[in-house]
């Protein structure tokens, strides 16, 4: 098997999810994170840099480059995620209000497209927030479209043959900024979406799941503090929505996830942030419609385990 890594760009919006996903990440033996760009949509701006630059701190990986992005979406006043994430945007745990380490003082759209060039056609983004960092690199930067790979996101609606309220529903990431999604979606770049009901009722974790976390280590103890004032809303169980991290492992880990070729329409008007999946066999954009969901637990749990000689302070 060959040992050769991709190149990777994470744009995300820390955010309890976005810190989970990047736990799992930052020690892979396949990817090579060349750089992370931050975005306003769980929180703001200054808050989701904040937040990204302490999980660096904390994981010791404060050599990965990152960028603060835009402070909002390319039309629209950005919301707020507060109702889950908190006011500090991790959940249960309360992170410092400064930290050491600091964003490069560089343009995100000029940075993300020096490190897509230098790695042209063995690189990957994996997109954990909204599009508006990824859609402003592709109008500036059209050349990129050919040179990208691969976009891994989550946040959108199900298939017809899933319940009203997965056809119906709006993802935060996808609302936040459609005009952007609908960029990115018809750019030509190969896309794959895990849907949000994957995340909330295929792949979530339960509350024994995040106790087992808890107890890998002291970066699991931090992320489980984080996950203990970010139940999901509206089940009758305690459960973790794992979207963010299902973007990362179905990169990592594609035989895990079962996929189907669709089309993707988003809402811009009268609806905006709805998303209109349908099935094509030549689509650009894979839609995963399964996941084996203890096999995907366990490489997250594995990925953790290679933090253990870190504490949290």
């Amino acid at each position: 098997m060959e040992n050769k890594k991709t190149a990777v760009i994470i744009d995300t919006d820390p955010g309890v999810d976005d810190i989970a996903a990047l736990a799992c990440s930052l020690y892979d033996d396949k990817m090579d994170i060349k750089l992370i760009t931050t975005v306003s949509g769980n929180k703001d701006i200054n808050i989701v840099t904040r937040n990204c630059m302490f999980a660096l701190e904390l994981m010791k990986k404060t050599d990965i480059p990152v960028v603060r992005g835009s402070g909002r979406a390319l039309l629209r006043i950005s919301p707020d995620a507060s109702y889950i994430h908190q006011n500090d945007g991790m959940g249960g745990f309360t992170p410092p209000k400064e930290v050491k380490a600091q964003p490069v003082s560089k343009n995100v759209v000029s940075e993300m497209f020096k490190v897509v060039k230098a790695n042209a056609k063995n690189i990957v983004i994996i997109a954990l927030g909204p599009m508006t960092n990824i859609a402003k690199l592709i109008k500036k930067h059209p050349e990129v479209t050919k040179m990208i790979n691969h976009i891994y996101t989550e946040g959108c609606s199900s298939l017809s043959t899933s319940s009203e309220r997965w056809q119906n529903h709006k993802s935060f990431n996808v609302r936040t900024d459609p005009e952007a999604v609908e960029i990115v979606i018809n750019s030509g770049i190969p896309i794959t979406y895990v849907p949000s009901e994957m995340g909330r009722e295929k792949a979530n974790f339960t509350e024994k799941e995040v106790e087992k976390i808890s107890k890998i280590n002291y970066v699991g103890k931090f992320i489980g503090q984080m996950f203990s004032n970010y139940w999901e809303p509206g089940y009758k169980d305690k459960r973790i929505a794992t979207n963010d991290s299902c973007a990362v492992l179905s990169f990592r880990f594609p035989e895990l996830f079962e996929t189907i070729r669709v089309d993707m329409d988003v809402n811009t008007t009268d609806n905006p942030g709805h998303t209109v999946i349908t099935p094509n066999p030549k689509g650009k954009i894979e839609y995963c419609i399964k996941v084996n969901k203890k096999e995907m637990h366990e490489r997250y749990f594995t990925a953790i385990k290679k933090l253990d000689r870190f504490t949290v302070e």
